[in-house]
């Protein structure tokens, strides 16, 4: 009988056991240091929690791999990958958004000019719009235009000037807090990073993100590298492109039969 309402998890002890993430590359190492057992993270197959651990951890263990993937994303001669983080915030989050907004993966590097880049990653699965809790602190800070939300959204130049009325609403809101996340680490270090790229990953059958991105992409000024909206598909076949050995390649085959439903 499939497990729980709607046969999407694991049992406690398959998720205590690490089935819902890939054998190999310390991926589930990571998971238990980052925290103990979580039903939405160990056991749930269809929610997004797991997989920047699948993704990103085995990146973590080639930094020239993911160098040449990042830098086809960014369009950019990155000479180094720095650092790469799941779940991650900037602290003191007082100086930044003063809330709990964080990437659920981060990645920074060096370009070939010396300048220092930063890329906050948002990942996505069957996730839709997220609604807003009553009376939580991000309420309040949605409804009130002094609060670090709307100063960094005024002082980034990012958006246009009717782009306000809309950020905040279910659709967009998510996606503008990652991103302003973002551009208030460039805001308060300017004097370490010279560059943003917000990337939210999704499936190609995801069709409420293929939208909000085209949507949301029409709210900025421009788009030099500020946003991209990136399907597991086109992610997948960079990571192919560049993909190092077969250890790799076995890796790939893993994330590519699990995440990308087929007709076949």
């Amino acid at each position: 009988m499939p497990y729980d309402i709607y046969g999407n998890c694991l049992t406690k002890e398959d998720g205590e056991n690490g089935k819902n993430f890939y054998d190999g590359y310390g991926v589930f190492d990571a998971v238990k240091k980052y925290r103990k057992y979580n039903k939405p993270l160990y056991s749930n197959l269809l929610r997004s929690e797991h997989i920047p651990f699948n993704i990103f951890i085995p990146l973590d263990k080639d930094r020239n791999y993911c160098k040449n993937v990042i830098g086809d994303i960014v369009k950019s001669n990155i000479i180094s990958i720095d650092k790469i983080e799941i779940e991650y915030a900037p602290k003191p989050k007082e100086k930044y958004l003063n809330d709990n907004t964080s990437f659920d993966a981060y990645i920074e590097y060096t370009n070939f000019d010396g300048t220092k880049g930063m890329i906050g990653i948002e990942v996505k699965y069957t996730e839709k719009d997220y609604k807003l809790q009553s009376n939580s602190k991000q309420e309040k800070d949605i409804n009130d235009k002094n609060s670090l939300y709307f100063s960094v959204t005024n002082n980034c130049g990012l958006y246009k000037a009717n782009a306000i009325e809309v950020l905040p609403t279910d659709k967009f809101r998510q996606v503008w807090r990652n991103h302003i996340l973002g551009e208030s680490i460039l805001l308060v270090d300017s004097n370490k990073f010279q560059h943003f790229t917000s990337l939210t990953l999704f499936p190609a059958d995801n069709s409420h993100f293929i939208k909000t991105s085209k949507e949301y992409i029409d709210l900025l000024t421009n788009n030099d590298n500020k946003f991209f909206a990136l399907t597991y598909e086109d992610f997948f076949a960079l990571l192919s492109k560049h993909c190092p050995d077969s250890s790799y390649k076995k890796w790939l085959d893993y994330l590519t039969t699990r995440y990308i439903v087929t007709n076949n």
